[in-house]
């Protein structure tokens, strides 16, 4: 095995404990392992927080996914689907059975879903998805009270959520505050009109950790699970764990001449004689080609610059001041000396995009 990831387990329930100390007893936990658990490993993280006596339910993006967690026995926790599903009726009924939560922010499958019910004679629980802001999926807030009253109406369905999104909870107070007076003052509408909704959720990590107004009953967070931050502005507030670790093998390693141009467009020139080593890694497997002439890995313990373009499948490093490198020398692309934030400045992106975008094919493994 050239290429691999390492997850750390105690990492995970050290995050998973930090949360639980933020939002206290009476407050769900919702972590989101959507997007392959934002490339740590779909089934991998849904074992560890499957049996993790701190959390409340697993959020996951689509319907494919609920499926999946289900279809691996993974359902010790209750499964709430956030954004959206495709009209599969085998595999609705499959998650209607196993006590899924649908999002719903459409009439149209809202009615669908509650015809199902009536047919299979039991209540699909669902969770109304309010746009307050992040302008993306939702029914609008001057739309709402009215959908709500219309949904509440059909026998079965049970709605069990309300829930919204914030757009910038990580960097915009304003912003923020407004998305929470627009869903607080839904929440009202709906006491007014008598439907008991048990409960309400809008928080991602960032606003879970720097605005505690906003925990309602319940809480999600996603990229902080993994002990990565969403901003500067959480660093000082909570105490997290990185759980991932990248590693690679050297195979090959070679000496070039002063003058050699490396990799695709010879965009590196070797100022003198100098010792190269050839990574079996590259942007198909997600390290980043925005990357080429800034990144470092670590060989030995010492850092080592990425020389020219990253290519699909190859990278090359300088190893000239390490001594005796050779194939099958073991080098980390992410670990404690080379974080996931230092890839992200090296591409120009942000850390989100780092690890979720980590090749679904590369092993992962728990430690």
């Amino acid at each position: 095995m050239l290429t691999w990831i390492e997850i750390s387990k105690s990492a995970i329930e050290h995050n998973i404990k930090q949360f639980r100390k933020l939002v206290g007893n009476d407050v769900l936990l919702m972590p989101v392992i959507k997007s392959n658990a934002y490339g740590h490993g779909f089934l991998e993280i849904a074992k560890i927080l499957n049996t993790n006596k701190e959390i409340n339910r697993i959020s996951v993006v689509n319907l494919n996914e609920a499926v999946e967690l289900i279809d691996n026995k993974l359902t010790k926790k209750q499964i709430q689907i956030l954004s959206f599903f495709d009209w599969d009726e085998e595999k609705i009924k499959k998650a209607i059975k196993n006590q899924v939560i649908f999002p719903i922010y459409s009439l149209n499958y809202a009615n669908k879903l509650n015809k199902l019910g009536e047919r299979l004679n039991t209540k699909v629980k669902i969770a109304i998805k309010i746009d307050t802001g992040t302008t993306r999926i939702g029914f609008l807030p001057n739309q709402a009270i009215k959908n709500i009253r219309i949904i509440n109406k059909l026998n079965h369905l049970n709605i069990t959520d309300i829930y919204s999104h914030f757009a910038s909870s990580e960097e915009d107070n304003t912003q923020t505050k407004k998305q929470n007076l627009i869903f607080n003052k839904i929440l009202k509408e709906t006491e007014k009109e008598n439907i008991k909704i048990p409960f309400k959720h809008i928080t991602c990590s960032a606003a879970t950790i720097v605005h505690p107004n906003t925990h309602f009953n319940a809480v999600r967070f996603g990229i902080s699970l993994y002990g990565l931050h969403p901003s500067k502005n959480t660093e000082n507030k909570i105490k997290l764990k990185p759980t991932l670790s990248w590693y690679t093998k050297v195979i090959q390693v070679k000496d070039i001449s002063k003058g050699t141009k490396v990799s695709y467009g010879g965009t590196f020139t070797a100022k003198k004689e100098m010792k190269i080593a050839v990574l079996p890694i590259g942007y198909f497997d997600g390290y980043d080609r925005g990357m080429s002439n800034h990144a470092k890995v670590v060989i030995k313990g010492q850092k080592c610059p990425v020389l020219g373009r990253i290519c699909m499948n190859l990278t090359i490093i300088d190893v000239s001041k390490i001594k005796n490198t050779k194939a099958g020398d073991k080098v980390a692309l992410i670990n404690g000396k080379i974080t996931a934030d230092d890839l992200a400045k090296w591409a120009d992106t942000i850390n989100y995009e780092i690890v979720t975008r980590i090749n679904s094919k590369i092993p992962r493994f728990i430690k």
